[in-house]
């Protein structure tokens, strides 16, 4: 039987805990490299794939597993213990909902991006999935350098006392951070709206259409504050147009303290047609997450180098999250938090309303 991601990260790990002493079994001589689309938002959420293409060759000496660039941040071969398994095509898409969708229209076959996004996009009936997780927090709450908000009570004693709605940007509809904010917002009872017709609400949800977007409009008066993910929130600092009050982690009522923010997902035919090179990727994410975890230059030095951010943004930035492949029981409660945080704000439409988490589960993920 065909080979598909089922049982995708115990082989993953077992892999890497056989890499001193031996390989993976090589390819078939005979087999036919596949072409496999591989998107990423392009922000350092995602920053496993950076690392991992900025040193395979480091990599290869220890699981086999290489990348030979074509095109810089583009275009690559996969190298399995020297033979080529897959033309790897690299493609920067949209943040939120346009990654999923990307995946559920086969512009991509593997996508990084929010574990919200990709489950309303399960929702929908996108044949679209999550395989493995990949990296948690690094989402903030951002206000003007001049604000008199200092913390979470200073801003919910601000709407309350509100006489007009404080602007609150957002980079798109079923983004992690704006899940969280309206969580949270829920828990205080402060009324919240992203129709300009409600105006008797306290806080009015902007939506900035990107998250390069979020500190154009707060430089430019457009909203008062935004949520959002890093390194967007660093950006500000460093340019002294925004100040971070907090990271939504700790905001009530607690549901997503060390939430998983962004995700591996791939389509069902990817999964089941070209599951052989999505291992071999794994590995490298994983290998590149130790890298990440133990070695912050080289991770600054990645980020920088494929998003364009200085240096000293990313030293900034990338402490805020946590990068990791590893399905843990604590990623496991903290994605069914999400599953019933969703269903209670009513984000889930479709196939996974009010169902339970652990039926969600098992329609929206292969990774089993």
């Amino acid at each position: 039987m065909k080979r598909t991601t089922k049982g995708l990260m115990l082989l993953v790990l077992t892999v890497l805990a056989c890499m001193a002493g031996c390989s993976r079994k090589s390819p078939e001589k005979s087999a036919t490299p596949v072409t496999l689309k591989l998107g990423h938002v392009g922000h350092d959420h995602h920053l496993a794939l950076f690392t991992a293409f900025d040193n395979a060759e480091e990599y290869a000496q220890k699981s086999g597993i290489n990348v030979k660039v074509l095109e810089d941040r583009k275009l690559y071969e996969l190298i399995e213990n020297g033979q080529k398994i897959a033309d790897i095509e690299v493609i920067k898409v949209g943040g939120g909902s346009k990654m999923p969708a990307a995946l559920a229209q086969g512009i991509i076959d593997v996508g990084f991006g929010g574990v919200a996004p990709v489950l309303a996009s399960n929702d929908s009936g996108a044949p679209v999935k999550i395989i493995s997780p990949l990296h948690s927090k690094g989402d903030m709450f951002v206000v003007k350098p001049d604000s008199p908000i200092k913390s979470w009570g200073d801003f919910v004693e601000a709407a309350q006392s509100a006489d007009k709605p404080i602007r609150i940007g957002y980079k798109s509809p079923v983004a992690v951070a704006k899940v969280i904010f309206e969580e949270a917002l829920t828990h205080e009872g402060i009324s919240f709206s992203g129709d300009p017709a409600d105006t008797d609400v306290k806080v009015r949800l902007i939506n900035t259409k990107g998250g390069g977007k979020l500190n154009v409009c707060l430089g430019g008066d457009l909203i008062d504050g935004y949520v959002g993910n890093n390194p967007f929130p660093s950006i500000a600092v460093e340019k002294k147009i925004g100040r971070i009050v907090c990271d939504l982690e700790d905001l009530p009522p607690g549901t997503f303290r060390d939430h998983p923010c962004c995700c591996i997902a791939a389509n069902s035919d990817a999964i089941e047609q070209k599951a052989d090179a999505i291992i071999a990727l794994l590995v490298l994410f994983q290998q590149a997450n130790e890298t990440i975890n133990g070695d912050i230059d080289k991770a600054v030095a990645a980020a920088s180098r494929w998003i364009g951010t200085s240096e000293t943004v990313e030293r900034m930035s990338i402490p805020t999250s946590g990068y990791s492949l590893e399905q843990s029981q604590q990623w496991q409660s903290a994605m069914n938090a999400w599953i019933d945080a969703m269903n209670r704000l009513g984000i889930f439409q479709g196939t996974l309303k009010e169902m339970p988490p652990e039926q969600v589960c098992q329609l929206a993920y292969d990774m089993s």
